[in-house]
């Protein structure tokens, strides 16, 4: 378990070994239990270990521990990041619950984020934080993830949001002008993730050797405290009820509680690769685009990696029962993927010579 405060990480950990015991507590009270969920928990550890993806410097410390310790890695789950933000305007949030209430609680768009702060490293904060962070370790953590100790494909787990939505400008890159870093900086993970697993699938279909795959996940909507800064403690409990109205009326996107909004990122852990491709199979081709891929592909043609993009996404029924869902990444572009994966490749390149640049503005404040 990485994470930047081992407090909370302790937490987290006394937390997961409490559910697991009262989960395994309940199986020995039903007749013909195997004791297999005994075996499993005396053999299970987690260990925490230290990780600022706002700081380079602690994503490469961080790599180097793991390497050391560890003979290889099967599943890489990118799930921490920041979400910046600021306030509510409330006649946006009045305007979007008369014409889109459905969306108001789903996707809402009435929330400013704070823009334009500056990584201790010179990068876009949130940027890094959310996308290049992540992007950093999986190439630290290459070699582990390949690992022949490991005979089968590794996976990393690139972590979204039904929020994502470019609004940037090709020259912000690094999105520390616009005005919606969040949304964007998902989006731009949708767009690396897919064309990371594209170039895996083609390297696989023609070497037939162990390849790394890369899948994304959405939580759905959960009722967290990230607005707790933004609204009155009792606005807090209207949401979580109005939410559990939204599921009633039939959104499948509100799994509300924690556990039922990663049930999408376990899925995609413990499924086989071949359940997994099923879904990309069914998907229908797209228009085949005239202009052909890196790989010589066209899009929509040339074999299984030309699928269209989908991300998995944590659902729930009217109920409370848990899915997992999957829908088409929105206004996916092979030529902005391509471009920003050069981009990132260049700046890793850069990072690992040493040549990280030096802050010139504000640094941002710890909000992780």
């Amino acid at each position: 378990m990485a994470c930047r405060s081992k407090k909370r990480a302790q937490a987290a950990r006394d937390q997961l070994f409490s559910l697991l015991d009262s989960f395994i507590s309940n199986l020995r009270k039903q007749p013909g239990y195997d004791r297999h969920a005994d075996t499993f928990r005396k053999n299970v550890k987690i260990e925490i270990h230290e990780l600022e993806l706002g700081i380079l410097k602690s994503v490469g410390g961080f790599a180097r521990e793991v390497s050391a310790k560890y003979p290889y890695i099967s599943h890489l789950i990118c799930n921490a990041g920041v979400a910046p933000f600021e306030r509510i305007i409330w006649t946006r949030a009045l305007k979007q619950f008369a014409v889109d209430p459905m969306g108001a609680v789903t996707t809402p768009m009435f929330y400013t984020q704070t823009f334009g702060e500056i990584s201790m490293d010179g990068y876009g904060w949130v940027w890094q934080c959310n996308l290049f962070g992540h992007y950093v370790l999986s190439r630290d953590l290459q070699p582990l993830l390949e690992s022949s100790k490991y005979p089968h494909d590794a996976r990393v787990i690139w972590t979204s949001s039904l929020k994502a939505l470019r609004t940037y400008e090709p020259e912000d890159w690094q999105l520390k002008r616009t005005q919606d870093p969040y949304g964007s900086s998902k989006y731009q993970t949708e767009l690396i993730a897919t064309h990371l697993d594209r170039i895996a699938l083609h390297e696989q279909n023609t070497t037939q050797k162990k390849v790394v795959r890369h899948f994304i996940s959405h939580p759905g909507v959960c009722h967290t405290n990230i607005d707790l800064n933004l609204i009155f403690p009792v606005l807090h409990y209207v949401k979580w009820l109005v939410f559990h109205i939204t599921r009633l009326l039939g959104s499948l996107n509100h799994p509300i509680s924690y556990d039922k909004g990663a049930v999408a990122v376990v899925w995609l852990s413990l499924a086989s690769l071949a359940s997994i491709s099923s879904v990309f199979r069914s998907q229908p081709n797209p228009p085949a685009d005239p202009k052909p891929t890196s790989n010589g592909h066209q899009d929509g043609k040339g074999g299984p990696e030309q699928h269209p993009p989908i991300k998995f996404g944590s659902q729930c029924g009217r109920f409370g029962a848990p899915l997992v869902g999957h829908q088409r990444i929105e206004d996916w572009d092979r030529n902005e993927a391509e471009r920003l994966m050069k981009l990132c490749d260049g700046l890793y390149r850069e990072v690992k010579a040493g040549e990280t640049r030096v802050p010139t503005s504000e640094v941002a404040s710890e909000r992780m």
